[in-house]
């Protein structure tokens, strides 16, 4: 009997969005200035782009004065509290991937995904890196 399929949660399109932009950046550690303020306006515009309908789990607000998705925002905390991001001291400015990120990619989440979905990731993960600082070594 086939394994059931996953649902494909908010939490595992960021996961697989970082694990993506991480490859495409040709790094061996994938790190990025991302204040939670920062997180909310690149993935706004991204939804904004109309794209992506795989970014539509991130439902964003419009009644602030900037648009806030709390979804996004759980999903930052739920894979930091997983293992798969972390946080650099001293003011969490800025974001990082662990390897545990890209074992649940590869292990668990890539079958789940459609080829119309990695698609979109990818895409997505390109869009991503362009919009961030990514900081530390240029060492692959």
């Amino acid at each position: 009997m086939p394994a059931a399929k996953l649902a494909v949660l908010p939490d595992h399109v960021l996961s697989a969005i970082l694990t993506l932009a991480k490859r495409e950046s040709g790094r061996s550690r994938f790190a990025f200035r991302g204040h939670d303020f920062q997180l909310q306006e690149i993935f706004s515009e991204l939804v904004r782009t109309k794209k992506f309908p795989i970014l539509g789990r991130f439902v964003f607000s419009d009644t602030g004065p900037e648009p806030y998705s709390p979804v996004l925002n759980e999903s930052v905390s739920k894979l930091q509290l997983a293992g798969l991001i972390g946080r650099e001291n001293p003011d969490y400015a800025v974001l990082f991937l662990r390897p545990s990120s890209e074992k649940f990619f590869d292990e668990d989440l890539a079958q789940q995904l459609s080829p119309d979905d990695m698609r979109q990731l990818r895409e997505v993960a390109t869009e991503f890196l362009n919009r961030v600082e990514v900081v530390g070594s240029t060492q692959p």
